[in-house]
């Protein structure tokens, strides 16, 4: 698989039996329908995110963004709560790329929920 962003190869990643797809150049990531869902409840998933978030802001700006399995054109996402997490999703087979540091952005943001969560239980 290509990258759809910088169009380098791409590597199987495997986290504790989910296996994502990672750039081997812009460290961006491809995730299969339901992956990134899965991977939010293991603790210290965000570690498959090694890349620099500069660069992956850099990239985040590329706005024609081909789906690496469909070929179809991805939808832009715009996530604003509590933090602004911006990725890409297929329409078709509902698979999501984000950039270089943007899935760290996502577990924080989860973080952030269940920390909330916790707070409205206490009080």
């Amino acid at each position: 698989m290509q990258c759809p962003k910088c169009l380098f190869d791409m590597e199987v990643i495997d986290y504790k039996g989910i296996e994502i797809d990672r750039c081997t150049e812009c460290f961006g990531m491809w995730f299969d329908h339901l992956e990134r869902e899965d991977l939010k409840s293991l603790e210290g998933a965000d570690e498959i995110d090694i890349g620099d978030e500069f660069v992956g802001a850099r990239y985040n700006e590329i706005l024609d963004v081909p789906c690496p399995k469909c070929k179809v054109k991805m939808n832009h996402v715009l996530h604003t709560e509590p933090f602004e997490i911006k990725f890409e999703s297929c329409p078709q087979c509902h698979g999501a790329y984000f950039d270089a540091g943007e899935f760290k952005d996502y577990m924080e943001d989860e973080i952030f929920e269940q920390f909330q969560d916790i707070v409205r239980h206490i009080q």
